[in-house]
């Protein structure tokens, strides 16, 4: 049996004078192990670095990320650091049972619904957005580092020790195979923001799709997926699955289903994305889709979602009355009725029970602050619904008969198809539909 490196009651104390008791070892990898260590009543989590793991450089980016601090609560972030005359480590907080990693969604041991989803996908964005602005990259974005809470779509990202400052060459971090940027792969250059966005594409793909953006037949027709064949798939010849143009590395019925059943599921303005991301970004860094455009997709994705009335299943609104054809639930196979849509411009945004209009839906401009609109119940009749203004402005109402109201704040209007709203806001009407 293995011993671990710290014994379980040993007390150490850390840089900033806090002492910390080991409680027990949680697990273990190749840079070192994580104990659950407490302080006070506090419970923290410590990362424990074998000594040949232990570099000047390693030591030097851990002190700079404790200085500095986190880009936001969702980093479990360096916090505090202890060092020995053998090796060192550092304190982060622990990440709560709730949250689930990527593998476990892969393996659908994790079910998050499309709305959390969609949250999870924005805030993954936002995440490193955030942490792209102060300046880092974070090197190896991959299934073990993001952490998602099922039921909300609340992330949480690990691993933050590979942290460095953008354009700094990482210690021994270089990413993990299948989530590198093809020119990492290709060994022309190293970990850097623009590489970060390829990783965060591929990610963002697997959670959605719960398959590989690049692994299609080319992969199927590997006999053995071993180091080599991985390089010419990821960095050599990356060929997107879905691409437009090169039909070559199209998905395998039978094999890799997911890629085929999900890439349905959902709207153009998604897809297109990721098209972007692994065409043009594949072969032009500084094309890829960035963290503001992944946002707003996936609140664009989040205002889409449907309600089957035969089901109950999320499906995805997109208006393909052009087409002369109906959406289908992908479920149940039956015709998919939107109900009440508002159109704002060229988005339209699905009137559910309690759906919230921001400020953003006008701006672009992430403003989740500032309420505009809330479909809410009929106090006397539960089966009427309506639109509450929400804003410090009163609404100019036209219903499809002509007639026209104003609406002040903190009244509602009953929701009608055909109605347009004049919410007073970038000179946007809006159109229930």
């Amino acid at each position: 049996m293995t011993l671990s490196m710290l014994q379980e009651g040993k007390v150490m104390t850390s840089t900033l004078g806090i002492s910390y008791r080991i409680l027990k070892l949680l697990g273990s990898g190749g840079q070192g192990e994580v104990y659950e260590v407490t302080a006070g009543n506090k419970h923290y989590a410590l990362k424990w670095y074998h000594p040949h793991m232990a570099t000047p450089k390693q030591e030097e980016t851990l002190v700079r990320l404790v200085h500095n601090g986190k880009p936001d609560e969702r980093f479990l972030w360096p916090m505090d650091f202890i060092k020995t005359s053998e090796t060192f480590g550092y304190i982060m907080a622990l990440r709560p049972n709730v949250y689930k990693s990527i593998v476990n969604l892969m393996k659908r041991k994790a079910e998050p619904t499309f709305k959390a989803l969609c949250r999870a996908g924005y805030e993954l964005a936002d995440c490193f957005q955030k942490l792209h602005s102060l300046g880092y990259s974070y090197c190896d974005i991959s299934f073990g580092n993001a952490f998602i809470r099922p039921d909300t779509g609340e992330v949480l990202v690990c691993d933050n020790d590979n942290v460095v400052i953008n354009g700094a060459s990482a210690d021994s971090v270089q990413g993990t195979l299948g989530f590198m940027a093809p020119e990492i792969v290709r060994g022309e250059k190293g970990p850097t923001t623009e590489t970060d966005l390829f990783s965060l594409a591929v990610l963002l793909f697997y959670m959605f799709m719960l398959h590989h953006p690049l692994e299609g037949a080319t992969e199927a027709s590997i006999k053995c997926l071993d180091i080599r064949a991985k390089e010419v798939l990821y960095g050599q010849k990356p060929v997107f699955i879905w691409d437009p143009t090169d039909l070559s590395n199209r998905p395998i019925a039978g094999y890799q289903d997911n890629a085929i059943i999900y890439w349905r599921l959902y709207p153009d303005f998604i897809k297109d994305l990721f098209m972007v991301a692994f065409t043009e970004g594949i072969h032009t860094p500084s094309k890829r889709i960035v963290e503001n455009q992944w946002k707003r997709g996936f609140k664009r994705l989040e205002d889409s979602i449907v309600h089957c009335l035969h089901c109950g299943a999320e499906n995805f609104y997109e208006d393909k009355s052009h087409l002369g054809v109906s959406s289908i639930c992908w479920c149940c196979n039956q015709i998919v009725e939107a109900g009440a849509v508002l159109l704002l411009g060229q988005r339209a945004i699905v009137l559910n029970p309690e759906t919230i209009i921001y400020a953003h839906h006008f701006h672009q401009d992430f403003d989740f602050d500032t309420e505009i609109a809330r479909v809410i119940r009929h106090p006397q009749d539960p089966n009427k619904w309506g639109v509450q203004n929400r804003s410090t402005k009163s609404w100019q109402v036209t219903t499809s008969e002509g007639s026209s109201r104003v609406v002040a704040p903190g009244k509602s209007m009953t929701l009608l198809t055909g109605t347009v709203i004049d919410f007073g806001i970038s000179n946007t009407l809006g159109f229930i539909k």
